[in-house]
């Protein structure tokens, strides 16, 4: 007996597991106008929650939602539209349409089931078995999303004393790329930049080449596609050249860092511009050097 039960409790145990798994994502949403959906949970982030009904993922700023449930263990790909009926007494009724006649209304509310004569309704009494599809303006973009973004930067900063009181500002050119499969939860991005800045003065001459890992995050206000600002850090190695006049100069490779935060809410078809203030610093044994300055940047997505 004891080998004919193991096989039964094995394969209990196995579909109870499969159970919970295949629930265990479900979200329940709710929008103002009343329409409901169960969908699959993909993540969720503090301005926007992704789901996935009926095979398409969709991103909804959570602003947007009236109710949203991430522990419901419902069924899936399942919507249906809940009632508000307001009355000529000034009441409103939120529930699902149970039954309705020539004369009545049967609805399900948080009170029960309540019989309502129509006479006493304002408003259009919706469909009994409305089954609503998904708003497609939360549609996502994937296409977007997963593409590669490459571009180019010019910068101008100026450096602080006391090596900015011997030498102009620095200004240069970079390239960089972003590649989609280092992009996460469409927040965050590993980026790649190979920079070139010169400053050229009476009494010094800086240049520096430096390479770059960065990270880029971007947060978008208020669900706006105008409101998209974006901070970077990043860190790297620069070759650095002081030129103190026709006979001396002093070369050396050294770390080096830099903070930029700006606005990114310009994009036109597959471009984009970002307009940022940077601040950069070169690590030296003996002392550090710091600039801050205005960078401007474009590129494409493909």
């Amino acid at each position: 007996m004891k080998h004919i039960k193991f096989p039964y409790l094995t394969i209990f145990i196995i579909l109870n597991l499969c159970i919970s798994t295949y629930f265990l994502d479900a979200a329940e949403l709710r929008f103002p106008n009343g329409e409901v959906f169960h969908t699959e949970f993909v993540y969720e982030d503090e301005r926007m929650l992704v789901v996935r009904f009926k095979g398409s993922e969709y991103k909804i700023p959570k602003k947007d939602l009236e109710y949203y449930d991430l522990s419901n263990k419902g069924q899936t790909n399942h919507s249906y539209k809940i009632a508000i009926l307001s009355l000529k007494n000034g009441s409103v009724i939120k529930g699902t349409i149970a039954d309705k006649n020539k004369d009545e209304v049967i609805i399900k509310s948080e009170l029960g089931f309540l019989t309502i004569n129509k006479n006493e309704i304002k408003n259009d009494i919706p469909i009994v078995d409305e089954r609503p599809e998904f708003p497609i303006v939360y549609l996502a973009n994937d296409k977007l999303d997963n593409q590669t973004r490459i571009g180019g930067s010019f910068t101008y900063l100026p450096l602080f004393p006391p090596l900015g009181n011997q030498t102009p500002p620095l200004y240069g050119l970079s390239i960089f790329t972003e590649p989609a499969f280092l992009r996460f939860k469409n927040t965050y991005q590993l980026g790649f930049k190979f920079e070139y800045l010169q400053s050229t003065g009476p009494i010094k001459e800086v240049t520096s080449q430096s390479g770059y890992v960065y990270l880029h995050q971007s947060k978008t206000f208020n669900s706006n596609p105008l409101l998209d600002f974006y901070g970077i850090v990043g860190i790297g190695m620069s070759s650095l050249s002081y030129r103190f006049d026709q006979n001396n100069a002093k070369i050396g490779s050294n770390p080096s860092a830099y903070l930029e935060l700006g606005w990114q809410g310009l994009k036109y078809g597959p471009s984009f511009y970002r307009i940022g203030w940077k601040n950069l610093c070169f690590f030296e044994i003996e002392k550090i050097h710091c600039g801050s300055g205005l960078e401007i940047s474009g590129g494409i997505n493909f």
